[in-house]
């Protein structure tokens, strides 16, 4: 990302607090004044004071300037700095909330091809490094940049040949920023990359810190966390080296200048001791705001290397949405007609699937591992597209339906329980928290046979289950994600092995829960295990994406073909 889009990029976020930008920094211009008006003054004592009659009043009168003069600069540098730090964590805020915002709109494929690390990374890590440079930055650059110009000028004013030494400094100063700059922004790209990593690997060995210890992969994870976080300091390293050397360097500068200031000021031009403390106190207080300017450039690369990952997250296309139509309540009836797909262009997971589902009519998808069951699913979510042919709901294709009416017909339970750090209420009513009834609830809990052991929790339906709900028991966990799908009460019903969690007595129950909430609803059943398949009014057959055989459990039996293999070999193990 370059310079001048990166900063078109952040004033779309900082043009709203345009008026707190011009206000902070004419808070910095004054207390930067004032700062700069110490040298006159402490050149001024000393003549007038020290060199002369001491007199009282003339004492006081500089006294009182000179406290006057750090307690207003003091004043507007706190007020600026708080407008400044208010503005930068606003820009943090918004960032953050078009990221997000984003982010629950992109297409799945998006979070197929990127480690779910690296994406949180973007959004604690790398947005961070971007603030700095919505106000810290730019508030050190007016401090700096007006000290500097004033300070240059006050010298010129005080004795122009002594300050032409600083005018051959500056292009060395340019030099050596210039050179530092491409190695630094490379170095920081790398730290994002390696900071991305570091935050997917941490959340990797959290959620599966089990596997880590029953396989005792502590050894192998360490050593994977220990590369990481080698690289990143070796990159850290090379930023802050060359900052370091960019200080340093500024640094000889400057002190080969006072030095000459010293030798040439007390030999050759003779000053007095006010005009020299002046003159050298000046220059002494150019070394600061010098570095700061340089320094200021570390930063900015940081931010620049930044905003290439966050800017590049909120510039990715959405999740495709074309469709106006708009479906109430479906009746359930979905048809694929000539349907193909690939996840990539290498491999085909499906082949021509002609497939009519009526409604209320219960179907089986049922297959080896990696016959194309689940990637139907997704297609008729439209959480992928069809390369070829088209799905249709109601007889309306689906790529014609707006994508949330679409889903609001569909509810999903999966073998994969995903809930959320939420209240019991919260994961049964999600996505209608606002708009469900407690008594809503509470029937769902019911039907899906939870509301026994809701009760028993310290606070019922408002208990609190922890991340991912690991509160609960895998067959509890089970119990709430079947309640979810019966809340929502959608037309068509998705079962992942809903029940594969639970215990022989509570899968009959729930099985029984089940097929009464199958009554007047489609439902589309993934199997894995057939024999909780056989009262299916069909049984679709898949192999390698192509649907081979189709038919009743019986009708199917009696083929002898790929079912009945799947169904003997299942049963003599």
């Amino acid at each position: 990302m370059q310079y001048k889009q990166f900063i078109s990029r952040l004033f779309i976020y900082l043009k709203a607090h345009i008026g707190k930008l011009i206000f902070t920094s004419v808070m910095m211009v004054f207390a930067t004044a004032l700062e700069s008006s110490i040298p006159e003054i402490t050149g001024r004592i000393v003549d007038e004071l020290f060199a002369k009659n001491r007199d009282t009043e003339t004492a006081i009168l500089y006294a009182v300037a000179i406290f006057v003069v750090i307690v207003l600069s003091s004043v507007f540098t706190i007020t600026a700095t708080a407008t400044s730090s208010w503005v930068s964590n606003k820009v943090i805020m918004d960032l953050r909330v078009d990221m997000f915002a984003k982010l629950i709109k992109l297409p799945k494929s998006y979070f197929d091809r990127h480690a779910s690390g690296k994406i949180l990374s973007k959004l604690t890590f790398d947005v961070e490094q971007i603030a700095a440079a919505a106000s810290t930055i730019w508030l050190a650059f007016i401090k700096s940049s007006l000290s500097v110009v004033i300070l240059v000028g006050y010298l010129f004013y005080k004795n122009w040949q002594l300050s032409l030494t600083l005018i051959i400094l500056l292009p060395l100063v340019y030099f050596i920023v210039q050179v530092s700059s491409g190695r630094m922004r490379k170095a920081s790209r790398n730290v994002q990359s390696s900071m991305g990593k570091m935050t997917h690997l941490l959340d990797e060995n959290i959620s599966g810190s089990s596997l880590v210890k029953i396989y005792h992969a502590q050894k192998q994870e360490s050593a994977k966390f220990s590369q990481i976080i080698t690289n990143i300091r070796q990159q850290r390293f090379k930023v802050d080296m060359t900052g370091a050397l960019n200080t340093g360097l500024v640094n000889i500068l400057i002190g080969l200048s006072l030095a000459g200031v010293v030798y040439f000021s007390s030999t050759i031009l003779h000053m007095s001791a006010g005009e020299f403390l002046s003159f050298f106190t000046a220059m002494g207080m150019l070394v600061k705001p010098a570095k700061s300017l340089v320094n200021i450039n570390k930063p900015l690369q940081l931010a620049m290397a930044a905003g290439e990952s966050v800017f590049g997250l909120i510039d990715e296309e959405e999740e495709v949405n074309s469709g106006k139509a708009l479906l109430k309540r479906s009746k359930g009836d979905i048809k694929f007609k000539d349907v193909s797909f690939g996840y990539n262009n290498d491999t085909i997971t499906l082949k021509n699937i002609n497939l009519e589902i009526n409604a209320g009519e219960t179907i089986a998808l049922v297959g080896s591992t990696g016959s194309g069951k689940t990637t139907i699913i997704q297609l008729l979510s439209r959480f992928y597209n069809p390369s070829h042919g088209n799905i249709t709901v109601d007889g309306i294709d689906i790529s014609e339906l707006e994508i949330n009416s679409l889903r609001s017909q569909i509810s999903f339970v999966d073998q994969n329980i995903k809930l959320f750090n939420d209240t019991v209420k919260g994961n049964i009513a999600l996505g209608q928290i606002e708009t469900m009834s407690d008594s809503q609830v509470e029937d769902a809990a019911k039907v899906s046979h939870s509301f026994d052991f809701i009760k028993e929790l310290n606070d019922q339906f408002n208990t609190e289950i922890g991340e991912d709900g690991v509160t609960l028991s895998g067959g509890q966990r089970q119990r709430i994600a079947i309640a979810r799908a019966i809340a929502k009460d959608s037309p068509i019903l998705i079962l992942d092995e809903a029940t594969s969690s639970l215990d022989s007595a509570t899968e009959k129950q729930v099985q029984q829960a089940l097929e009464s909430m199958q009554k007047n609803r489609t439902t589309i059943i993934i199997a894995h295990r057939l024999s909780t398949v056989q009262k299916a009014d069909r049984i679709i057959v898949l192999d390698k994406g192509e649907i081979v055989e189709q038919g009743t459990h019986s009708e199917l039996l009696s083929l002898a073909g790929e079912y009945a293999n799947l169904y003997n070999r299942q049963f003599d193990d």
